[in-house]
């Protein structure tokens, strides 16, 4: 059997007024020049409370300008799949934000994930409009995209540094050029001065700022910046072990672990041989695996500021009342970098006096 779902119109009938009415009522707002005596007020709540009526709080708040309700979209699977769990602390983060500010989040999960990412389709502009705002997180955002969200003014954060045309976008990331530069002083102390780097040179911000920190570091100590092969943990073993390398920076989506198993199979020792330092925490481990030394990413932290800065540009977007403007964020809150943290570890030492006369070594 189907019950009739109660409506304003429902509501208005009972109480004798026009459906403006009632939703003025609901709303507890009316246009100057428009007064609702008491007797009218009370029909429509006596109406309400007749027909059970219950209002969709979505329609409320859309009457009001703002849902209270922000967006998460990200470019990548969110869930954690075999081990790997990146966005989990950034997630946790924007929930306790959302929660000290009283905001709800939805996270949009309807794109299809093609080839590793998401995209905003057609039907995504369309969703992105529940919500007042958005955070983006991800490694293979689509600039077109998010030149989109600006040219339109859609409130909206990055999580983590992006570049952009007049330095537009707005985003909370991590300061990975310190933090990697910070990494060779630390193995310099140590003394070592054949370093590498092992880890993607490509494009994407976060990859970009790990190796100018790192060449910048190796040029201000007057060393020469040496890249190794990522292609897997052999071959960058082989690499590290024919050109005497005694300590190298990973990227963490490089299977820090695996590395270090290929390099005990052919009989170098972490730390005794090498060093190893991994630029943020792994995106996979093994629950007993190294300490690894470096830095970690203020993952958490990250969200929640994230949050607050979405909050503050969609109450910047929103007009006062009488149609006046309100005061926008100022330009240098529109990009904050966090320090990364040092993480001691268990896998940094001196350098070995032997590791130039290495089996296939030449000093």
């Amino acid at each position: 059997m189907l019950h009739h779902r109660i409506t304003q119109a429902d509501v208005a009938a009972l109480a004798r007024v026009s459906q403006a009415t009632v939703s003025l009522v609901l709303n507890d707002a009316a246009p100057a020049g428009v007064r609702i005596s008491d007797e009218t007020r009370q029909r429509v709540l006596d109406a309400i409370r007749i027909t059970g009526y219950m209002a969709n709080p979505m329609a409320q708040r859309l009457a009001g300008g703002r849902n209270q309700i922000l967006g998460v979209f990200t470019y990548e699977a969110t869930f954690p799949a075999r081990g790997r769990d990146f966005y989990g602390p950034f997630l946790n983060g924007i929930e306790r934000a959302a929660e000290g500010l009283g905001v709800d989040m939805l996270l949009f999960t309807s794109a299809r994930v093609v080839e590793g990412r998401r995209s905003l389709t057609r039907e995504g502009w369309h969703r992105l409009g529940v919500a007042d705002g958005c955070l983006l997180l991800g490694q293979q955002e689509d600039q077109s995209e998010l030149q989109h969200l600006l040219d339109t003014n859609y409130p909206f954060v990055f999580i983590g540094r992006r570049r952009s045309e007049r330095m537009r976008l707005p985003y909370v990331g991590a300061d990975y050029v310190t933090a990697t530069s910070r990494q060779v002083d630390r193995l310099v102390r140590l003394g070592h001065a054949t370093i590498a780097y092992v880890g993607p040179q490509g494009p994407d911000q976060p990859s970009a700022d790990r190796v100018e920190g790192f060449r910048a570091a190796m040029e201000a100590h007057g060393l020469p910046a040496r890249f190794l092969s990522s292609e897997d943990g052999a071959a960058a073993a082989g690499e590290i072990i024919s050109r005497g390398i005694t300590a190298v920076l990973v990227a963490p989506e490089l299977h820090p672990e695996e590395l270090a198993d290929e390099l005990t199979a052919r009989g170098v020792a972490v730390p005794r041989d090498l060093s190893i330092i991994v630029l943020g925490q792994p995106h996979h481990g093994r629950p007993h695996g190294h300490e690894w030394s470096g830095f970690a990413i203020p993952r958490e932290e990250m969200g929640a500021r994230a949050v607050v800065l979405l909050s503050r540009l969609v109450e910047a977007a929103r007009p006062r009342a009488g149609g006046s403007a309100t005061a926008p964020v100022p330009s240098d809150e529109l990009h904050q970098l966090l320090p990364c943290p040092d993480i001691e570890g268990a896998t940094i030492a001196a350098p070995a006096e032997s590791a130039v006369t290495r089996p296939g070594v030449t000093a």
